[in-house]
């Protein structure tokens, strides 16, 4: 993976949005998941104040659809979001 030259700053997350293929190996399009509540997601940058941050690089979390700010980089998309609206760790 190329070096990003992005770095979030105070508590804030970059984060790379994951696609994750359902039992039987069925990918569902974009369109069927447009009900979700929530984006699958792998942390690619944590902030400068990491005592606030709970998640490291290469995590994979949950965040709200509704969050965060998107941002283009290289032809690849990613989402700063506040360390706040990540939902949850996915193990």
């Amino acid at each position: 993976m190329k070096r990003l030259k992005l770095k979030p700053l105070g508590s804030r997350v970059l984060v790379r949005r994951y696609e994750e293929s359902e039992e039987g190996g069925i990918i569902l399009p974009d369109e069927a998941k447009k009900d979700m509540d929530f984006i699958r997601a792998e942390v690619v940058e944590v902030g400068s104040d990491s005592e606030k941050i709970r998640v490291r690089k290469g995590d994979r979390v949950l965040i709200s659809a509704l969050a965060g700010t998107k941002v283009r980089l290289e032809d690849e998309e990613f989402f700063i979001v506040k360390s706040k609206e990540i939902l949850a760790t996915v193990e």
